[in-house]
């Protein structure tokens, strides 16, 4: 690929609950890294209401945000900085007085987003974070709910509807508790609101749904079920899940609701109306739980300097992810890249014993380019280092399923006997046998390459009469890669049921 430099970039996103900084490492079309993020509470919407003019209060919360961010973007040298506004500013009347005291006060060049800039930014995240192609996306917002489907992976249109968090609260939420007449005008004001938009939207796709409230929603949901592996994208939260939930909250005072395990305490006043919109919106998509990005607006706005051509989309996603992984925490490509292949061969010649699909062998091929990365932290160990570094964060492209399979491939591909490791809950029947034999190829693999010279070009295995012999197809000196393996041959014996040699041959190319 074309060499690009590494370059920083901090993404401004000043909405209308809260403004966020974002700062990323990255190599276009290479990798990425997070490395900071800095979050200010201005409820820049508050007050409002039928005025339309930003209140002097929140106006000043909101510059004030914004001369942090700069001051932090100057300290650390960020080179590229897109700072943006979304739906307060969007609406007021004194939006552009704001934009101007933004550059003056603030030294921000604020770029004020349209609603279907906004969406498509969110859609734009969702599709270079999850394994969807097509979709209904909605992303809540304290002003307003960008509402938009994607098809192919690409934006097919949306825009933004005035059901924010923090307008709803005001309008309708006006005591503490809120009275089930004020839930139920609420309930009634989203169903009219939506009713224009829903033929425009494919029915059955799946529902992607982003923003702090929703994540707040799951993650409450998350720490009741004590859920592992302990992954808020990528989530599914059920829609019977979710109207319980707000029942509760709804009966609850604020003060109380701050204490919620899982609910940002600067939450707590507008979850209910916040929730009361997500779980409408469900209801009239005909839909039984929504998907939870962790990506939003923020990488959204990110992803044309990571991906500058074209749709700003990552070519595939899946294995994008990995190798970022990879390349963040132990960028060998030779040694990683040469154990998936001989991994993979295995595979695929032992096929008539363990008669796999290909979703085993994708996660044997990803685990394989990332099973040293727990390197990173030390050699000793690096085995279960490599696999917290895995279930660290999300895995983009991945389910929770998957990513813990990976996880605990990497965990076992040195020795050991596979455990679940306390996430059998995100298992299905037959994984840990599967994980068993999988683990056992990537550990031969591994040891396969273990000069990490690969003078082990390639394998031939000859299968019968209960025997797998694996040739090692080899340039030059491959007695310890030969022995090693033959030593470590053991797992794979017992999940196949037969009896394992390993032996040296000749590589003819």
């Amino acid at each position: 690929m074309r060499y690009c430099p590494v370059r920083s970039a901090g993404i401004i996103d000043l909405g209308s609950n809260t403004a966020r900084l974002v700062v990323l490492r990255y190599r276009a079309g290479y990798r990425f890294q997070l490395l900071d993020e800095l979050r200010e509470v201005v409820r820049l919407s508050e007050g409002m209401g039928d005025s339309g003019i930003l209140r002097a209060e929140p106006f000043e919360r909101g510059l004030q945000a914004l001369r942090t961010f700069h001051s932090y973007c100057e300290a650390n040298d960020i080179d590229d900085v897109r700072a943006t506004a979304t739906s307060a500013v969007r609406a007021a009347r004194n939006g552009d007085a704001f934009v101007e005291a933004a550059l003056d006060r603030a030294g921000v060049e604020l770029e004020v987003l349209s609603g279907e800039q906004e969406a498509r930014h969110g859609a734009l995240a969702v599709a270079n974070s999850l394994d969807v192609s097509d979709a209904v996306v909605f992303d809540l917002g304290g002003g307003s709910m960008q509402l938009s489907r994607l098809e192919g992976r690409r934006f097919a249109g949306g825009g933004a509807l005035p059901l924010g968090a923090v307008r709803t609260t005001e309008t309708f939420v006006r005591s503490d508790p809120p009275k089930g007449k004020a839930l139920k005008a609420l309930r009634q004001h989203v169903r009219e609101v939506l009713a224009p938009r829903l033929d425009a939207l494919p029915a059955g796709a799946p529902v992607i749904g982003v923003g702090g409230t929703v994540r707040n929603l799951a993650n409450v949901a998350q720490s009741r079920a004590g859920y592992r592996p302990e992954l808020l994208h990528g989530y599914r939260l059920h829609r019977r899940e979710l109207e319980d939930l707000l029942e509760e909250l709804a009966a609850l005072p604020v003060a109380r609701r701050r204490d919620v395990k899982g609910l940002n305490s600067d939450r707590a006043d507008i979850i209910v109306a916040g929730g009361t919109v997500i779980a409408e919106t469900l209801a009239a998509l005909g839909a039984d739980g929504v998907t939870i990005s962790g990506q939003g607006l923020r990488e959204g706005l990110f992803y044309p300097f990571m991906f500058p051509e074209g749709d700003h989309l990552a070519p595939d996603l899946r294995e994008f992810s990995v190798l970022n992984l990879m390349r963040e925490y132990y960028d060998n490509p030779e040694h990683n890249h040469h154990v998936r292949l001989l991994a993979l061969e295995l595979f695929d010649q032992l096929a008539p014993l363990h008669r796999l699909g290909p979703e085993a062998r994708d996660l044997l091929g990803a685990a394989a380019l990332v099973h040293d990365i727990g390197m990173a932290v030390d050699y000793y160990a690096h085995h279960k280092h490599g696999m917290y570094l895995v279930m660290g964060r999300a895995l983009p492209g991945y389910s929770h399923r998957e990513q813990v399979l990976i996880g605990l491939l990497v965990r076992y591909h040195r020795r050991g006997s596979p455990a679940d490791q306390g996430y059998a809950g995100a298992l299905e029947p037959g994984d840990m046998e599967r994980l068993s034999l999988l683990a056992g190829v990537l550990r031969l693999a591994e040891y396969l390459e273990r000069s990490k010279a690969q003078r082990v070009r390639g394998v031939r295995c000859h299968l019968g009469g209960g025997v797998v012999q694996i040739e090692a197809l080899a340039h030059g000196d491959a007695e310890i890669e030969v022995r090693e393996a033959g030593m470590r041959s053991g797992l794979l014996a017992s999940a196949l049921g037969v009896t394992v040699e390993v032996i040296a041959g000749h590589a003819t190319a």
